[in-house]
């Protein structure tokens, strides 16, 4: 059988110079999350490319600043850049949402700044996450205007500047993308197996700063209370193993002290939790409290930021049938996979759109010196995702008596 976005990875093969070139262009622009400037310039870069698109309207949207604590525990915001929002028919009857961001983990002072190119694969920043997947996204976008069906779809198109940093700017945006379209399609990149995600764990950041009484270590320190001991009791206790099923926690910075003769009287550390569903949430957050509650010490819990939790739905369990039903037409193999790893996929699922959201170019390695993509997945991609798309767009025509 013939799948009907065939057409569409031909045309695609036959450009992977200039694929090549795009991805590139974006992925040379640094755009860590906290270098506003190089991500608004990345913005305006894929700008220029969706301005080809013909949106109905295009803008580029500044966001709050994103809250960070620093060493002494003192909450502060740090500027990032603009939204990139695109929008097409947003009369029409059925809407889809795609969506990828602007931000890289890379800092300007980072040393993984460029780009090689060998044999298709790509080494540099940014190039799979999810540089490489924005340029599949505006190649699907770009087919619906070639074939009669794409003309009754509507969409947007939102990629956001803060997802490596958890969105908390963005979730505005995330939340009126989702109440205005009927499924999502993510261009997050692809699992390292070349699958996509299907249920994700859900994602909490979280902070305890720790407070003491400080005493000299040799002359008085039974009269000092230590912050660092107090702080070393509550992480042993809070990322003890296996207290429940699917929960992970993770203490990943610690700081604090001073002087090595004194009694340190401060001290905090930074933790990152995994949760796979939204009851699993709500049991870490009370053993947070519980164990800041119950410390001898004055201990002040700050939670930074919060992904809920993603899980199988039967409409979801029906777009994932849909992408491996395409890919195997195809000939190639696109499984789903539940991970523990989050992105903005959980935040619209929460806001009740069925998305998939690991649609992106092929590749690895990301968030180390060592991501890289391969620009030869992007054909054979862009037409599953279409083809899911079109199977989408049908069943909404056919559930109203609309044409089939």
């Amino acid at each position: 059988m013939t799948i009907t976005t065939e057409p569409l990875r031909a045309a695609l093969a036959d450009r992977l110079d200039e694929l090549t070139a795009t991805v590139v262009s974006l992925a040379e622009i640094n755009s860590g999350s906290y270098n506003p400037e190089g991500v608004n310039r990345c913005g305006e870069r894929l700008a220029d490319i969706v301005t080809r698109l013909s949106p109905d309207t295009l803008e580029s949207i500044p966001v709050d600043p994103s809250p960070v604590l620093d060493a002494n525990g003192i909450r502060s915001a740090r500027p990032v850049g603009n939204a990139l929002r695109a929008v097409k028919r947003a009369d029409a009857p059925f809407r889809v949402c795609l969506f990828g961001h602007l931000d890289t983990v890379f800092a300007p002072d980072d040393p993984f700044q460029s780009v090689t190119v060998a044999d298709r694969r790509l080494l540099g920043p940014g190039v799979a996450d999810c540089k490489g997947g924005l340029v599949l996204a505006g190649e699907v976008l770009r087919h619906l205007d070639t074939v009669a069906w794409g003309a009754e779809i509507g969409w947007e198109l939102l990629v956001v500047p803060d997802e490596e940093i958890g969105s908390i700017s963005s979730k505005g945006l995330l939340r009126e993308a989702a109440d205005a379209a009927d499924i999502g399609l993510g261009f997050e990149p692809a699992l390292p197996s070349s699958g996509v995600a299907a249920a994700r764990k859900g994602s909490l950041i979280g902070h305890l700063v720790v407070r003491g009484v400080a005493a000299h270590a040799g002359r008085a320190h039974h009269e000092g209370r230590s912050a660092i001991l107090g702080l070393a009791a509550l992480v042993a206790r809070l990322e003890a193993h296996n207290q429940r099923p699917g929960v992970t926690v993770n203490c990943g910075r610690i700081s604090g002290g001073g002087a090595l003769n004194v009694v340190p009287d401060f001290a905090m550390a930074g933790f990152n939790m995994r949760v796979e569903s939204p009851e699993d949430q709500r049991w870490i957050e009370q053993r947070f409290a519980e164990a800041a509650e119950e410390s001898d010490l004055d201990v002040e819990l700050i939670w930074i930021s919060t992904r809920p939790p993603k899980v199988r739905t039967a409409a979801l369990d029906h777009m994932l049938a849909d992408v491996s039903d395409a890919a195997a037409q195809l000939g190639t193999e696109i499984t789903p996979e539940d991970t523990g790893g989050c992105c903005d996929g959980n935040d619209l699922a929460a806001a009740g759109l069925t998305n998939v959201d690991s649609l992106g170019i092929a590749g690895g390695g990301i968030h180390s010196s060592a991501e890289f993509a391969d620009v030869d997945s992007i054909p054979q991609r862009a037409a599953v995702v279409a083809e899911v798309l079109r199977r989408a767009h049908r069943r909404s025509t056919e559930s109203v008596g609309g044409p089939t």
